[in-house]
């Protein structure tokens, strides 16, 4: 019969600190780390940290350099600064929600051997089930999505204040938080089963506006249809609030939107939709516009000329007619 362990009692050998290449870590828990020490985040970073590509991780991230594989916080055998210390050594051995103990052994062999002798995951059955902090997963899946996605925009020459400040405020975003807890329940299930893929558009769009300097706020779409129109062609007709419609109206026509960025589209697994995200500025006004919404990719073909041609946006307020459309086009690839 299995067991349910909610509580993982480390057995404190220490050899997990001291097995590592690099240690995971983001933006948000630098942070929290410098702060802990009193250091400011740049110092801290120019000490302990690096931005790199791994074998296990291809993509760009940020870790905290070891010393003959130990963590540099690794003092007589105990960590220096446990009130503090990064997600994954809070979280540890867990990076889901629930995993089998027999499946988590597996992954603690792959990429620390030695710890088998000592930690105290390999005296459970293989067939109970850990279950781990649903809170601290959830922070670190919100704090290291930000991460992937700024480094994916930014490379190595990165302004880490950027990702801690989209990190917290979308720690506190209860409807981003649901989101990641949802995906850490099962996160084999494809992300658009949770709205994972919308809640990392969002948060691409928000990086953006902050590199930019610029102040960011959601279009709310509240339905779409395809029009064609002798002038333009074929385009997207989107409905939004009718204050969002103003202010949209104000900019384009005041030639004030001169920052753009469309990030790409999401495909989802289930069916042949995709999410388009993209974001306008006014660096004048120091203000940035984002909107996120599906498709399907049968329509954004014909509505780009298979690619071709860039898909035109339009909106018009959910209460009000076509007679003033304002709009713009998106480059995307499909």
């Amino acid at each position: 019969m299995k067991k349910v362990i909610r509580d993982f009692e480390c057995a404190m050998c220490g050899r997990c600190c001291a097995s590592q290449d690099l240690i995971q870590l983001t933006a948000y828990e630098l942070y929290r780390l410098a702060g802990h020490l009193g250091m400011k985040p740049e110092e801290f970073f120019g000490r302990y940290c690096v931005i790199v590509s791994t074998a296990h991780n291809p993509a760009l991230h940020l870790y905290i350099k070891t010393v003959e594989g130990k963590c540099p916080f690794l003092k007589d055998n105990r960590c220096s600064v446990h009130e503090a210390r990064p997600y994954a050594c809070m979280a540890y051995p867990m990076r889901v929600y629930w995993s089998l103990v027999e499946d988590m052994k597996a992954f603690v062999r792959s990429r620390y051997p030695g710890l088998e002798e000592t930690c105290s995951l390999f005296r459970l059955d293989d067939r109970d089930v850990l279950l781990g902090d649903f809170e601290l997963l959830s922070r670190q899946t919100m704090a290291w999505w930000v991460d992937e996605a700024y480094f994916s925009m930014a490379g190595d020459k990165a302004d880490l204040s950027i990702p801690y400040r989209v990190a917290d405020y979308y720690i506190r975003d209860k409807d981003m938080m649901e989101t990641a807890k949802r995906y850490i329940v099962n996160p084999r299930h494809p992300p658009s089963a949770f709205g994972a893929e919308v809640a990392y558009a969002r948060i691409s769009l928000m990086l953006q506006a902050a590199m930019w300097n610029t102040t960011a706020s959601f279009v709310p779409i509240k339905g779409q249809e395809a029009r064609e129109d002798v002038r333009i062609g074929k385009y997207l007709l989107l409905t939004t609030d009718g204050g969002p419609a103003r202010a949209l109206r104000l900019l384009v026509e005041g030639g004030r939107l001169d920052l753009a960025r469309t990030l790409g589209i999401a495909s989802d697994a289930y069916e042949d939709r995709h999410i388009i995200a993209s974001i306008h500025g006014s660096s004048h006004d120091h203000i940035a516009l984002g909107l996120v919404f599906h498709e399907s990719g049968t329509s954004i073909r014909e509505l780009t000329d298979g690619g071709k041609k860039p898909l035109h946006v339009f909106f018009k307020p959910e209460t009000g007619d076509d007679a003033k459309l304002v709009g713009f086009p998106l480059n995307i690839k499909i």
